[in-house]
């Protein structure tokens, strides 16, 4: 290897490296030079590139305590319940406990305490009393909690141990997968001592190493031609909110107007408008998401006598409803809308044809986020109403608008939803991972037109955007869409849609 001066951030790692005697991870480095990363990063670059370092790459294990968590540092829920009972010498009724800690955390407290064998439940007549058993500290949660107040790594010990194990089951401690870069040596010792005693050496021939004959005494660098300038990124907007951008330019030049409501409504917009049965399963607690309170729907009495009769007996659509009593107060719930043909069906009471009118707007349900699902997203919904509109054109429609987005291998499949007949489920291919489900349409059923007071056929969708997104820009985790990396965002074009709807990078 050609021994040659570095220059004054080289030299600084490679001082720290032959120190240090021990490879260190790029943050750690930038924290002792005091040089932001992104110098030391190129620092390191230019070294490797000299065959002086090598950089390795590993995956490790980050922790960091939850705000739950954090309440629990100088007792866990349990531990004051053994207090409490404690207190009342050893047996206490359930109600005592819940007035004590309040509902939610007493259940909490009883379930592990019971876990761990720490009380009794028993039933008294009409009372239910918790009793003590026994009780062992619990230092080592405690003391788990308080280590990961700051975000640390995780030792590959830890990982396995059942305290800590325990404590990410109860999502008191949240951990995830994180790459470090990580710097070590590719000399030995005495050749990168070698190398610092030689100096700095002149980078830059500049007017006063010439007229200072400094070129004469000092070593100048030989220039590596090879070497690329330092990176330099532009701002941008967020590659998803250009993506909802170009999907409202498209909507526009298709003729659509963008409409709008509020996050919170009664079920009566969300549910009892389009026909959807008072029992239906996805009105029940477990999918949706009540707020305390209810609407005044008394100024909406015509929509609302229009719901009542089309409900019970199927008003005069020639339907024979759901045959049951409907409840003004059941409709009245306010909710999380949990999509946005609540507002573009709204929209449409009053409107004479043609109507073309689209939302796109976040929704909230009860799901577990997974690779495909998330509690809460953004729905891209849209109707048409025309004279002489039909299910064949709809379909035509939303093949041409995804078309514009970008996806080409669509297909269809005959589905149900509870206010359009006949239905269809749109699937998209995502190179990688598959077909995946982003929209469902059909053509409104009589009973949501009587409901609405519209007299004219009305062609419906509701799409996923996060879904659409994943199959335009091939992403296969629709949590990546919202992931906080800096460098997995910069990777993604802008978009830009033409008038005529004609995509383009």
């Amino acid at each position: 290897m050609l021994i040659e001066p570095l220059s004054k951030g080289e030299q600084q790692i490679l001082s720290i490296l032959v120190k240090e005697r021990r490879e260190l991870p790029i943050e750690k480095i930038a924290e002792i030079t005091q040089l932001p990363q992104s110098s030391v990063s190129s620092f390191i670059e230019l070294l490797k590139n000299r065959g002086i370092i090598n950089i390795i790459e590993y995956e490790v294990s980050r922790a960091k305590t939850t705000d739950e968590g954090k309440l629990y540092i100088s007792k866990l829920p349990e531990e004051i319940l053994i207090n409490i009972l404690l207190e009342k010498g050893g047996l206490a009724d359930i109600t005592e406990i819940e007035n004590a800690m309040g509902k939610e955390i007493a259940n909490i407290a009883l379930g592990w305490a019971k876990r761990r064998g720490w009380v009794e439940v028993i039933k008294e007549g009409t009372k239910t009393l918790v009793r003590f058993v026994g009780y062992e500290s619990l230092n080592e949660h405690r003391s788990l909690l308080a280590k990961y107040l700051n975000e640390d790594e995780v030792p590959k010990d830890l990982e396995n141990n059942e305290v800590f194990k325990e404590l990410v089951r109860r999502k008191l401690i949240t951990v995830y997968r994180k790459k470090i870069k990580f710097v070590k040596l590719a000399i030995p010792i005495e050749k990168a001592e070698e190398i610092l005693r030689l100096g700095e050496g002149i980078s830059r021939l500049t007017r006063e190493v010439i007229v200072k004959d400094l070129w004469k005494t000092s070593i100048i660098k030989p220039y590596n031609l090879s070497a690329l300038p330092p990176t330099r990124y532009g701002g941008k907007k967020h590659f998803f909110k250009e993506f909802v951008k170009m999907i409202k330019e498209v909507m526009e030049s298709l003729g659509f107007e963008e409409v709008g409501d509020d996050y919170i409504i009664p079920e009566l917009w969300n549910f009892d408008i389009l026909f959807q049965a008072q029992d239906h399963p996805s009105r029940d607690i477990h999918d949706i998401l009540l707020v305390e309170g209810s609407a005044n729907i008394d100024v909406f009495r015509d929509v609302v006598e229009r719901v009542k009769n089309v409900h019970e007996y199927g008003g005069s659509s020639g339907s024979i409803g759901w045959r049951y009593q409907w409840s003004y107060s059941k409709a009245s719930r306010l909710i999380l809308r949990s999509h946005t043909t609540a507002v573009t069906a709204r929209a449409l009471i009053g409107r004479n044809p043609p109507a073309r009118l689209y939302v796109i707007a976040r929704v909230f349900r009860r799901d577990n986020p997974d690779a495909r699902h998330s509690p809460e997203f953004t729905n891209f919904d849209g109707v048409i109403m025309e004279k002489d509109f039909t299910f064949r054109k709809l379909l035509g429609l939303l093949t041409q608008i995804l078309r514009y987005l970008g996806i080409e291998k669509l297909k269809f499949k005959p589905s149900y939803f509870p206010f359009t007949e006949p239905s269809v489920e749109g699937y998209g291919y995502v190179p990688g991972y598959g077909w995946i489900e982003i929209f469902g349409a059909g053509m409104f059923r009589p009973e949501v037109l009587e409901i609405l007071g519209v007299k004219y056929p009305v062609g419906a969708w509701g799409m996923g955007v996060e879904r659409i997104a994943m199959i335009t820009y091939g992403i296969n985790d629709i949590r990546l869409i919202f992931a906080n990396d800096v460098d997995y965002m910069r990777k993604f074009p802008t978009i830009k849609v033409l008038v005529s709807g004609v995509r383009c990078p």
